[in-house]
């Protein structure tokens, strides 16, 4: 990861931080911190996941063409990749991100403080 995104992650982690102790400030919750983050993370990963799995399922188009008895066996399995990972591309940017915001718990470290990096 560049410097930019590292800086970028650790600045949300420390405006996030800021003014906890504010508590007629609903905007410095620690609710709007972490769903701030959350979304932030998902805006940074989505593009990259969804065209990921669109070009997983384009690769499957060719065995469309197939005909006779390669076409009867492998259609089927076409047809499933293709919309298995036509419809994890679309869950992967509308239905995740709101399941993000629901069940992410704990405290968030900033990119940092990490293991691994």
């Amino acid at each position: 990861m560049d410097a930019r995104r590292q800086g970028a992650g650790d600045e949300i982690y420390h405006e996030g931080r800021r003014g906890t102790g504010d508590a007629a400030n609903p905007a410095d919750s620690p609710h709007s911190q972490r769903s701030a983050a959350i979304l932030a993370a998902c805006k940074e990963v989505g593009p990259s996941l969804f065209f990921s799995l669109l070009i997983i399922t384009v690769s499957f188009l060719p065995v469309f063409t197939l005909e006779a008895q390669e076409g009867r066996l492998f259609a089927p399995l076409a047809f499933t990749k293709t919309f298995a990972m036509a419809g994890a591309a679309l869950l992967s940017v509308t239905l995740v991100p709101v399941l993000m915001l629901l069940f992410i718990r704990g405290r968030i470290k900033p990119e940092a403080h990490q293991a691994g990096s």
